[in-house]
């Protein structure tokens, strides 16, 4: 089908290819399975895929849901499947919410309000300094040879 080459100053060199398009017009999407091809790197983050992949498509990136990538187990081609709709209304009404919080970036997902985790901090008890035996017999020789 159709297919990119990245180059690599955007991060790693990866070529991005549509295996399979369908169009799903109950839920108002498009379903699209896709390879890509990381020769050399690890299986790249979604955050990284999905830009190229929009692109590709033709789609606005705030539009396209990666459900699936995946490398499988000594090769360097990963294998995935996404979702494109329409309007962003439609992808919030059918898509779950932990799906959609996974294509954020860390500092740009929601948190919830309260939620700060408050930081434990555990009591330092000072330890007694404690002298072992050995110590204490090789001291006591030391003494005595005196």
């Amino acid at each position: 089908m159709k297919c990119r080459v990245y180059p690599s100053w955007i991060g790693i060199e990866m070529k991005v290819e549509v295996v399979d398009k369908v169009e799903n017009p109950l839920f108002k999407r498009t379903e699209v399975k896709f390879k890509v091809d990381h020769a050399g790197a690890p299986t790249p983050k979604r955050l990284e895929v999905s830009p190229q992949l929009a692109a590709l498509l033709g789609v606005a990136e705030d539009l396209l849901v990666i459900d699936k990538l995946a490398s499988t187990h000594g090769r360097q081609v990963a294998s995935g499947i996404a979702r494109t709709y329409s309007s962003r209304e439609q992808l919030e009404k059918v898509e779950p919410k932990y799906l959609l919080k996974r294509g954020l970036p860390k500092e740009a997902k929601p948190e919830k309000p309260g939620e700060e985790k408050p930081k434990e901090t555990k009591p330092e008890k000072p330890k007694p300094e404690k002298e072992s035996p050995k110590e204490t017999k090789v001291e006591e020789k030391a003494e005595e040879k005196k």
